[in-house]
């Protein structure tokens, strides 16, 4: 194994443990542990905890926008709302994890400055994904796509938290209506 495959199996492994035990319960040793690497390996391409931390909030920011890039230059332009709103409903019930580190990022965001910006970049890449296939479904109309944008993102991200708080939130019928709030908006253009 190479060491680009032996960090980022340490990334891999850092991502499974601290969505499942949160960033303070974490340590480099149970990072290593899943890793199967030595504790030393994981100091040995990362200084911290934090610094692991920081990787895999700008490997999620970079991943999300690829995706969204990938949406709009492959779905037909007809079908973007909906391509869109599927992608979070999808990772909620597929990817539970992706969410929990995100809630995780947020809250540290909140406690440590130092991560801050890491998350506010984060939630930047979100805003603009949305935001540049907005600009496609809603071409040549009079609205505020940075705030749309926003609010969409808020509405992934709350809609998430809600269907992993609770199981039986209807989650399907929750992006039903949100994609009828979007379609609206299209056809005001016509």
């Amino acid at each position: 194994m190479n060491k680009q495959d032996k960090r980022q199996r340490i990334i891999d492994a850092a991502y499974q443990v601290i969505a499942e035990k949160g960033y303070e319960k974490s340590s480099i040793k149970d990072i290593a542990h899943v890793a199967g690497v030595a504790p030393g390996l994981v100091h040995y391409y990362f200084t911290s905890k934090e610094e692991i931390l920081s990787v895999l909030l700008m490997e999620a920011s970079r991943q999300y926008t690829r995706h969204m890039e990938n949406i709009h230059a492959t779905v037909d332009s007809e079908q973007l709302p909906e391509a869109v709103l599927s992608e979070p409903k999808n990772r909620v019930e597929k990817q539970p994890d992706w969410y929990k580190l995100r809630y995780e990022f947020f809250a540290m965001g909140l406690r440590n400055s130092s991560i801050k910006p890491a998350v506010n970049e984060l939630l930047e890449n979100g805003r603009q994904g949305i935001s540049y296939i907005l600009q496609n479904v809603l071409e040549n109309q009079e609205h505020d796509i940075e705030s749309m944008s926003a609010v969409l993102l808020a509405c992934f991200d709350g809609l998430a938290l809600q269907k992993l708080l609770n199981p039986d939130f209807d989650l399907e019928s929750a992006y039903h209506v949100l994609e009828q709030m979007i379609r609206s908006l299209e056809k005001n253009r016509e």
